[in-house]
């Protein structure tokens, strides 16, 4: 039952494979571009911030709505009845007992707010009516048109301009939604490049280990032949057997953590299990040397070039602009009407509208105006507003300050780390070359009796450390020149298109 359920399980796996792999096909070879490449394509991150950059650029375009010209239309009919009074009647006597009026209307606008907050609009009515009581005493039907022009300014409160303010703030959140973008994919491509490098460390750790054991696997065949020889005691082989079995538990940890190294690079790309493991091994090496200087001239400008200082910066504006609208909707509503219309009117039952008969009787222009005032005793949603833009005017503000502060200490801690590591690195590799040596004259005094066992094991064990101590400097050498670049907001170069490129030669030791 088991061996069913296990051959069940297997075959889930493997039809489920294909489609994991089909969202993405891993490179043949890994090299750093390829992973800087591969993040770039499925990073859940980026994609989850693209989403967040197109909700942002809807908000904007939503906010231009109030200065889009509207257009309206409307087409009716009517029946009215109603009872008539005897003296009516006696008026009306062809016309029955009921009062009957039967109306057709048709009317079609359009209107406009300009930026700066005035209403312009304009309304086309037509009108044709059938009475019968009008008709009883020989009155015809009759046609009505009119046209109406109609211009809002607002006297105090501007709902305009509180709009174009909200526009433009909009406008400018969309832009620090692009800027956002460009720092997700700079801090994408960092945690690429550090779990790229980190798995590159541990494989070459696997490697260490690997030789490591098998150094020591020689030395006990050595041992073995010269203790069946008598030349040495067979109690050595005791500790050689130790050791061995030490080497073989530490490479095998090793291995282990070379291992975990691919999943945390899949995770990054979003991949699950069987996926991961279809990455191939990293093909790039640890850089054996440290480079010259050039990257000393990137830290002054840090606050130029960072994405995410720029975004704040943005937000900042964004959220003036909105203190700004709050302050001029804290004012009462004025507003001032000025229409100018003209009316047309035909009696009889030709087709033709009051509008395009030539005969028709019209009048006009005529005009109106209106002042319309609200003043809002308490004001307690316009206070509030206005307090809750002035704390988000003053919270960006500080974000941005913060960050600032933050960026420029960041990069100077990542220059005296980076200084640090090149140090480390170049002494490193004397330090392993002198260990080696010491090994060697160790095996040599070991066979000439004036060393022991003990003696070889412990230059040994420092050579080991000594070779994985510098796998570390390099390790932190390469990250270190990616820190440096992304902290700077030298990791990317943004064309004006917005194409982003990564600097790969820069990250590259």
């Amino acid at each position: 039952m088991k061996r069913l359920i296990h051959i069940a399980i297997a075959t889930l796996l493997a039809c489920a494979a294909p489609t994991a792999v089909a969202q993405s096909v891993a490179p043949a070879v890994l090299d750093l571009r390829a992973a800087i490449n591969l993040a770039l394509e499925r990073s859940p991150d980026i994609e989850l911030q693209r989403y967040n950059e197109s909700a942002a650029a809807g908000i904007a375009q939503g906010s231009r709505a109030p200065f889009d010209l509207v257009t309206s239309g409307a087409i009716g009919a009517s029946r009215d009845e109603r009872p008539l009074r005897a003296d009516e009647r006696a008026k009306a006597l062809a016309a029955g007992t009921d009062q009957l009026i039967n109306a057709n209307t048709l009317s079609f606008g359009a209107s406009r707010q300009l930026d700066s907050g005035i209403q312009l609009s304009g309304i086309y009515a037509l009108t044709r009516s059938a009475d019968n009581v009008q008709e009883a005493q020989n009155i015809p039907r009759q046609s009505s048109d009119k046209l109406t022009f109609t211009v809002r300014l607002p006297l105090q409160k501007n709902p305009g301009r509180d709009q174009l303010a909200t526009r433009k703030a909009t406008e400018l959140e969309a832009a620090a939604a692009k800027r956002d973008t460009e720092q997700v994919v700079a801090r994408s491509v960092l945690s690429v490049v550090q779990a790229y490098w980190d798995w590159a460390s541990r494989v070459a750790a696997a490697d260490v280990a690997l030789s490591a054991e098998t150094r020591m696997r020689q030395l006990r065949r050595e041992t073995e032949k010269m203790v069946a020889e008598d030349e040495l005691p067979p109690s050595e082989l005791n500790l050689l057997t130790a050791a061995m079995t030490e080497r073989e538990t530490a490479r095998i940890g090793a291995q282990q953590r070379a291992r975990d190294g691919r999943y945390a690079l899949g995770r990054l790309y979003g991949m699950g299990a069987l996926e991961t493991e279809t990455l191939p091994q990293p093909s790039e090496l640890l850089p054996e040397r440290a480079a010259g200087a050039g990257l000393e001239a990137l830290g002054p400008h840090a606050l130029e070039r960072r994405a995410d200082i720029a975004a704040l910066r943005l937000r900042e504006q964004a959220m003036a602009e909105r203190l700004e609208a709050a302050r001029s909707n804290n004012k009462p509503v004025a507003d001032l009407d000025l229409s100018a219309y003209y009316a047309g009117l035909r009696e009889g039952t030709r087709p033709l509208s009051a509008a395009f008969d030539p005969t028709v009787h019209r009048s006009g222009p005529g005009v109106a105006a209106k002042l319309s005032v609200q003043w809002p005793v308490e004001n307690s949603a316009n206070n509030g507003a206005l307090r809750l833009a002035a704390a988000n005017a003053d919270s960006a503000r500080l974000r941005r300050s913060v960050l600032e502060q933050t960026v420029l200490g960041n990069v100077e801690a990542a220059y005296l780390g980076y200084n640090s590591y090149v140090a480390q690195l170049r002494a490193s590799e004397q330090t392993i070359e002198r260990y080696r040596s010491a090994l060697k004259d160790t095996i040599t005094k070991r066979q000439l009796g004036s060393a022991t066992l003990i003696d070889v094991l412990n230059v040994e064990d420092r050579l080991n450390n000594a070779i994985l101590a510098r796998l570390q400097y390099q390790q932190a050498y390469a990250l270190a020149r990616a820190q440096i670049l992304y902290e700077s907001g030298a990791l990317l170069r943004t064309a004006s298109d917005g194409t982003m490129t990564v600097e790969l030669e820069a990250i590259r030791p």
